[in-house]
Protein backbone atom coordinates (compact mmCIF):
# COMPACT_ATOMS: atom_id res chain seq x y z
CA UNK A 1 0.00 0.00 0.00
CA UNK A 2 1.02 3.54 -0.97
CA UNK A 3 2.00 6.02 1.40
CA UNK A 4 1.16 9.62 2.01
CA UNK A 5 3.94 10.83 0.69
CA UNK A 6 4.00 8.33 -2.26
CA UNK A 7 1.06 9.70 -3.60
CA UNK A 8 0.95 11.51 -6.75
CA UNK A 9 -1.54 15.29 -6.73
CA UNK A 10 -3.86 13.76 -8.92
CA UNK A 11 -4.21 10.61 -6.19
CA UNK A 12 -4.73 12.83 -3.62
CA UNK A 13 -7.09 15.00 -6.11
CA UNK A 14 -9.14 11.38 -5.94
CA UNK A 15 -9.11 10.85 -2.27
CA UNK A 16 -10.55 13.97 -1.41
CA UNK A 17 -13.25 14.06 -3.70
CA UNK A 18 -13.98 10.30 -2.85
CA UNK A 19 -14.52 11.50 0.31
CA UNK A 20 -16.72 14.30 -0.33
CA UNK A 21 -18.79 12.21 -2.05
CA UNK A 22 -19.23 10.13 0.98
CA UNK A 23 -17.09 7.04 0.25
CA UNK A 24 -15.55 5.33 2.80
CA UNK A 25 -12.08 5.11 4.10
CA UNK A 26 -11.55 1.59 3.21
CA UNK A 27 -13.19 1.63 -0.26
CA UNK A 28 -11.20 4.95 -0.89
CA UNK A 29 -8.08 3.20 0.03
CA UNK A 30 -8.75 0.27 -2.69
CA UNK A 31 -9.73 2.81 -5.34
CA UNK A 32 -6.91 4.54 -5.36
CA UNK A 33 -4.33 1.67 -3.92
CA UNK A 34 -2.73 3.29 -0.92
CA UNK A 35 -3.66 2.74 2.78
CA UNK A 36 -6.44 3.60 5.17
CA UNK A 37 -3.83 6.16 7.03
CA UNK A 38 -2.87 7.76 3.63
CA UNK A 39 -6.85 8.41 2.98
CA UNK A 40 -7.18 9.84 6.68
CA UNK A 41 -4.01 12.23 7.07
CA UNK A 42 -4.74 13.72 3.12
CA UNK A 43 -8.57 14.55 3.81
CA UNK A 44 -7.55 15.88 6.91
CA UNK A 45 -5.02 18.17 5.57
CA UNK A 46 -7.47 19.15 3.18
CA UNK A 47 -10.00 19.89 5.76
CA UNK A 48 -7.42 21.38 8.10
CA UNK A 49 -4.93 23.86 5.31
CA UNK A 50 -6.97 23.53 2.28
CA UNK A 51 -4.83 21.43 0.06
CA UNK A 52 -2.86 18.18 0.33
CA UNK A 53 0.39 19.39 -1.22
CA UNK A 54 3.43 16.96 0.66
CA UNK A 55 5.88 19.69 1.10
CA UNK A 56 7.52 20.24 3.84
CA UNK A 57 9.42 22.59 5.42
CA UNK A 58 12.46 23.14 6.36
CA UNK A 59 14.15 19.68 4.71
CA UNK A 60 16.94 19.55 2.36
CA UNK A 61 20.39 21.76 2.72
CA UNK A 62 20.31 24.91 3.99
CA UNK A 63 20.87 27.99 1.15
CA UNK A 64 23.81 29.14 0.60
CA UNK A 65 22.57 32.43 -0.35
CA UNK A 66 20.04 34.24 1.75
CA UNK A 67 16.79 35.95 0.86
CA UNK A 68 18.95 39.65 0.48
CA UNK A 69 21.81 38.13 -1.51
CA UNK A 70 18.75 36.68 -3.64
CA UNK A 71 16.84 39.78 -4.04
CA UNK A 72 20.72 41.53 -5.06
CA UNK A 73 21.52 38.74 -7.56
CA UNK A 74 18.22 39.37 -9.28
CA UNK A 75 18.66 42.22 -9.19
CA UNK A 76 22.22 42.46 -11.11
CA UNK A 77 21.55 39.84 -13.23
CA UNK A 78 18.53 41.87 -14.58
CA UNK A 79 20.31 44.99 -15.21
CA UNK A 80 22.83 43.32 -17.53
CA UNK A 81 21.21 40.25 -19.37
CA UNK A 82 24.47 39.80 -21.31
CA UNK A 83 26.77 39.42 -19.14
CA UNK A 84 28.67 35.66 -18.46
CA UNK A 85 27.99 33.14 -15.39
CA UNK A 86 32.22 34.11 -14.15
CA UNK A 87 31.16 38.35 -15.14
CA UNK A 88 27.87 37.96 -13.02
CA UNK A 89 29.88 35.98 -10.15
CA UNK A 90 32.53 38.84 -9.81
CA UNK A 91 29.97 41.39 -9.50
CA UNK A 92 28.65 39.58 -6.64
CA UNK A 93 31.44 38.70 -4.95
CA UNK A 94 32.34 42.48 -5.23
CA UNK A 95 30.80 42.43 -1.58
CA UNK A 96 32.79 41.69 0.88
CA UNK A 97 30.15 40.00 2.93
CA UNK A 98 29.55 37.52 -0.08
CA UNK A 99 31.45 34.37 -1.82
CA UNK A 100 29.83 32.34 -3.97
CA UNK A 101 31.03 30.08 -6.72
CA UNK A 102 30.12 29.87 -10.46
CA UNK A 103 28.58 27.02 -9.43
CA UNK A 104 25.69 28.40 -7.42
CA UNK A 105 25.03 32.06 -9.25
CA UNK A 106 23.22 30.14 -12.46
CA UNK A 107 21.85 27.47 -9.96
CA UNK A 108 20.14 30.31 -7.78
CA UNK A 109 19.08 32.31 -10.60
CA UNK A 110 17.19 29.19 -11.76
CA UNK A 111 15.96 28.72 -8.15
CA UNK A 112 14.47 32.44 -8.76
CA UNK A 113 12.89 31.62 -12.89
CA UNK A 114 16.01 33.73 -14.75
CA UNK A 115 16.51 30.86 -17.14
CA UNK A 116 19.76 31.13 -19.64
CA UNK A 117 18.54 30.89 -23.22
CA UNK A 118 19.31 32.04 -26.62
CA UNK A 119 18.17 35.46 -27.56
CA UNK A 120 14.93 36.21 -29.03
CA UNK A 121 15.74 36.93 -32.84
CA UNK A 122 13.20 39.76 -33.85
CA UNK A 123 13.54 42.93 -36.77
CA UNK A 124 16.47 44.74 -36.24
CA UNK A 125 14.29 47.82 -36.20
CA UNK A 126 15.85 51.87 -36.07
CA UNK A 127 13.92 54.46 -33.73
CA UNK A 128 12.56 55.52 -37.12
CA UNK A 129 11.07 52.45 -37.63
CA UNK A 130 9.53 51.52 -34.05
CA UNK A 131 8.36 55.41 -34.43
CA UNK A 132 6.61 54.50 -37.74
CA UNK A 133 5.23 50.97 -36.41
CA UNK A 134 3.47 52.61 -33.53
CA UNK A 135 2.07 55.49 -35.60
CA UNK A 136 0.47 52.60 -38.03
CA UNK A 137 -0.81 50.77 -34.81
CA UNK A 138 -1.96 53.68 -34.00
CA UNK A 139 -4.17 54.59 -36.94
CA UNK A 140 -5.74 51.86 -36.93
CA UNK A 141 -6.58 50.44 -33.39
CA UNK A 142 -9.81 51.45 -34.00
CA UNK A 143 -10.77 49.49 -36.82
CA UNK A 144 -13.21 46.76 -36.70
CA UNK A 145 -13.66 43.17 -37.91
CA UNK A 146 -15.65 43.74 -40.47
CA UNK A 147 -12.47 46.29 -41.83
CA UNK A 148 -9.96 43.90 -41.14
CA UNK A 149 -11.65 41.46 -43.55
CA UNK A 150 -11.14 43.76 -46.12
CA UNK A 151 -7.19 43.38 -46.02
CA UNK A 152 -5.46 41.32 -48.29
CA UNK A 153 -1.69 40.95 -46.30
CA UNK A 154 1.30 39.90 -48.43
CA UNK A 155 5.21 39.71 -47.74
CA UNK A 156 7.72 37.79 -49.09
CA UNK A 157 10.49 35.98 -47.82
CA UNK A 158 13.86 33.35 -48.24
CA UNK A 159 13.89 29.70 -46.81
CA UNK A 160 17.06 28.11 -46.40
CA UNK A 161 17.58 24.42 -47.81
CA UNK A 162 19.27 21.74 -45.51
CA UNK A 163 19.95 24.65 -42.50
CA UNK A 164 20.10 23.77 -39.19
CA UNK A 165 19.07 26.94 -37.53
CA UNK A 166 20.00 27.27 -33.61
CA UNK A 167 22.22 24.72 -31.23
CA UNK A 168 21.21 21.07 -31.38
CA UNK A 169 22.87 19.10 -28.98
CA UNK A 170 23.86 15.41 -28.39
CA UNK A 171 24.44 13.11 -25.85
CA UNK A 172 27.81 11.03 -26.57
CA UNK A 173 30.38 9.28 -25.14
CA UNK A 174 34.08 9.71 -25.92
CA UNK A 175 35.19 8.43 -29.73
CA UNK A 176 31.40 8.44 -30.20
CA UNK A 177 31.82 11.84 -32.49
CA UNK A 178 31.08 10.31 -35.63
CA UNK A 179 28.63 8.15 -35.19
CA UNK A 180 25.75 8.69 -37.63
CA UNK A 181 23.56 9.10 -34.50
CA UNK A 182 26.04 12.18 -33.33
CA UNK A 183 26.56 13.84 -36.35
CA UNK A 184 24.25 16.84 -38.55
CA UNK A 185 24.94 16.88 -41.85
CA UNK A 186 25.47 19.67 -43.93
CA UNK A 187 26.00 21.46 -47.42
CA UNK A 188 28.17 24.25 -48.30
CA UNK A 189 26.80 27.72 -48.36
CA UNK A 190 23.74 26.27 -46.12
CA UNK A 191 22.31 24.51 -49.31
CA UNK A 192 21.29 27.57 -50.65
CA UNK A 193 17.84 29.05 -50.66
CA UNK A 194 14.19 29.95 -52.04
CA UNK A 195 11.98 32.84 -51.96
CA UNK A 196 8.62 33.33 -51.71
CA UNK A 197 6.41 35.88 -52.42
CA UNK A 198 2.41 35.26 -51.10
CA UNK A 199 -0.76 37.29 -50.15
CA UNK A 200 -3.75 35.89 -47.83
CA UNK A 201 -6.95 37.67 -46.62
CA UNK A 202 -9.85 36.45 -44.43
CA UNK A 203 -11.63 34.67 -47.12
CA UNK A 204 -9.04 32.92 -48.98
CA UNK A 205 -5.29 32.21 -49.41
CA UNK A 206 -3.94 34.02 -52.48
CA UNK A 207 -1.04 32.51 -54.65
CA UNK A 208 2.12 31.45 -53.44
CA UNK A 209 5.04 32.56 -56.21
CA UNK A 210 8.45 31.36 -56.29
CA UNK A 211 10.90 34.84 -56.67
CA UNK A 212 13.38 33.06 -59.25
CA UNK A 213 16.16 35.81 -58.34
CA UNK A 214 16.64 38.86 -56.03
CA UNK A 215 13.08 40.56 -55.43
CA UNK A 216 13.41 44.18 -57.55
CA UNK A 217 10.74 46.27 -58.92
CA UNK A 218 9.94 44.83 -62.26
CA UNK A 219 9.75 41.15 -60.38
CA UNK A 220 7.49 42.75 -58.10
CA UNK A 221 5.37 44.51 -60.58
CA UNK A 222 5.22 41.23 -62.48
CA UNK A 223 3.85 39.68 -59.15
CA UNK A 224 1.49 42.70 -58.61
CA UNK A 225 -0.18 42.66 -62.26
CA UNK A 226 -0.10 38.55 -62.99
CA UNK A 227 -0.99 36.90 -59.42
CA UNK A 228 -2.15 40.27 -57.24
CA UNK A 229 -4.77 41.45 -59.67
CA UNK A 230 -6.56 38.70 -60.34
CA UNK A 231 -6.73 37.68 -56.78
CA UNK A 232 -7.93 40.97 -55.40
CA UNK A 233 -10.60 41.08 -58.42
CA UNK A 234 -12.32 37.63 -57.01
CA UNK A 235 -12.14 38.82 -53.30
CA UNK A 236 -13.50 41.97 -53.25
CA UNK A 237 -15.55 42.22 -56.94
CA UNK A 238 -17.11 45.04 -55.36
CA UNK A 239 -13.82 47.15 -55.41
CA UNK A 240 -13.65 47.37 -51.56
CA UNK A 241 -10.35 45.61 -51.00
CA UNK A 242 -7.09 46.88 -49.35
CA UNK A 243 -3.60 45.80 -50.75
CA UNK A 244 -0.88 45.43 -47.69
CA UNK A 245 2.71 45.51 -48.15
CA UNK A 246 5.72 47.07 -46.40
CA UNK A 247 7.63 49.62 -47.23
CA UNK A 248 11.01 47.67 -48.85
CA UNK A 249 12.66 49.26 -51.44
CA UNK A 250 10.74 47.04 -54.45
CA UNK A 251 7.31 48.15 -53.35
CA UNK A 252 8.04 51.92 -52.69
CA UNK A 253 9.30 51.67 -56.44
CA UNK A 254 8.09 54.45 -59.16
CA UNK A 255 6.61 51.95 -61.54
CA UNK A 256 5.06 50.39 -58.74
CA UNK A 257 3.59 52.75 -56.91
CA UNK A 258 2.34 54.18 -60.44
CA UNK A 259 0.30 50.72 -61.44
CA UNK A 260 -1.26 51.22 -58.13
CA UNK A 261 -2.32 54.86 -58.92
CA UNK A 262 -4.00 53.43 -62.02
CA UNK A 263 -5.91 50.50 -60.21
CA UNK A 264 -7.22 52.96 -56.95
CA UNK A 265 -10.79 52.05 -58.34
CA UNK A 266 -10.17 48.35 -57.73
CA UNK A 267 -8.67 48.42 -54.34
CA UNK A 268 -6.83 50.45 -52.28
CA UNK A 269 -2.73 50.34 -51.22
CA UNK A 270 -1.98 50.32 -47.26
CA UNK A 271 1.32 50.67 -46.53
Amino acid sequence: MGKAADLSEFDRGQIVMARRLGTSITETARLVGCSRSAVVNIHAKWINDGDTSSRRQGVGRPRIIKEKGRQRLYRLGKQNRRQTVAQLTAQYNADPSASVSEHTVPRTLLDMGLCSRRPTRVPLLTKRHRQLRLQWAREHRDWTMDEWKKVAWSDESRFLIHHVDGCVRVSRLPGEQLLPSCTAGHTQADGGGIMLWGTFSWAALGPAVVVEQTMKAANYLNIIADQLYPYMAFVFPNGNGIFQQDNAPCHKARIVLEWFEKHTDEFHLMS
